[in-house]
């Protein structure tokens, strides 16, 4: 046991040193550490055999040229690693691959695909198949063909519409205002994952559009404007309900939490705004507690007893 986390460590040097242009460089050893790691630190229905799931994985691809991908092929991996998707976690995006996970992190509960089984197993990494030895291409994964990528899109096609086929309950996406437009039609999104969510299985839809601190609000991509008006009424359209909020306190603290220093994370209007730290834990948790509790003692005589409850406005 005390063993795996040296070997996931070791796997993740390899895919930091990895090639940017061709197959990561040692995908199988990557592939097989995140397995293994992943059913230590999580509760799955059933074990799995990591050197088969490589190989009904690999089986698509190796020594194959990239045109003779096809999409069917993955069916055999999906039904191998599919696992429940919990009611209420899903959580969708477009354009905002690292905060998603920064905000899933502080908020807690929520999974993207890349944080479930097959997801985790290969995000971030890329893979090309050819027909000479070692039937992976490690320098490139440039087709003559135009094929470019033909590997690694249609595994994504397909976990994207597998994922949101097996979400369920309240759903949620995060989509990037700083993109125009926020909610693009080429995107996986777009294409793979909302057409593909159950109304029978989803009972909402909840709209995030995050607006980044060091930019102005973008006028034509919020609720109710541009591309998120769009996708609003695609969402009235297939009758299902929802909501759209822009910046909401949850995003925003995240955003705080990542610069804590910009100007719009610090006092307002002279009401004491806690910004909570993603990752501090318990001891972060107290100590925002004991700053709460000498507020509220220092201010006891000065405010009239009627406006004790509205002394405090702290967004969590």
């Amino acid at each position: 046991m005390k063993l795996l986390p040296s070997i996931f460590l070791v796997a993740s040097l390899l895919f930091v040193c990895s090639s940017a242009h061709g197959t990561t460089r040692h995908i199988k050893e990557i592939f097989i550490g995140r397995c293994q790691e992943f059913q230590i630190t999580n509760r799955l229905p059933r074990p799995f055999d990591c050197d088969h799931v490589w190989k009904t994985f690999s089986s698509v691809f190796i020594y194959k040229s990239p045109c003779e991908a096809n999409a069917s092929e993955y069916d055999n991996f999906i039904n191998e690693v599919s696992i429940p998707v919990p009611k209420d976690v899903s959580i969708f995006w477009s354009g905002t691959y690292s905060f998603v996970h920064r905000y899933i992190k502080a908020v807690g509960s929520l999974k993207t695909l890349e944080n479930l089984f097959p997801g985790y197993l290969v995000d971030r990494l890329a893979w090309c198949g050819q027909k000479a030895a070692p039937g992976l291409n490690y320098s490139s994964c440039h087709d003559a063909k135009h094929c470019d990528g033909r590997d690694t899109f249609i595994f994504w096609s397909k976990m994207s519409t597998w994922f949101a086929r097996s979400s369920s309950g309240t759903v949620r996406v995060l989509l990037n205002s700083s993109y125009i437009p926020a909610f693009r039609s080429n995107s996986f999104f777009a294409r793979f994952e909302f057409p593909n969510l159950l109304k029978e299985k989803v009972n909402k839809i909840e709209i995030i559009v995050v607006h980044d601190l060091d930019k102005k609000v973008n006028n034509s991509e919020h609720c109710d404007a541009g591309s998120i008006k769009k996708l609003q009424d695609l969402i009235q359209q297939r009758n299902i309900p929802y909501t759209c909020s822009d910046n909401p306190s949850s995003v925003y603290q995240t955003l705080c939490a990542a610069n804590p220093n910009h100007f719009k994370c610090q006092n307002i209007h002279g009401t004491l705004r806690v910004v909570v730290l993603a990752g501090l834990g318990g001891a972060g948790a107290i100590i925002i507690l004991l700053l709460i509790a000498i507020f509220c003692i220092t201010r006891k005589n000065s405010n009239p007893p009627e406006k004790k409850r509205d002394m405090y406005k702290t967004e969590f």
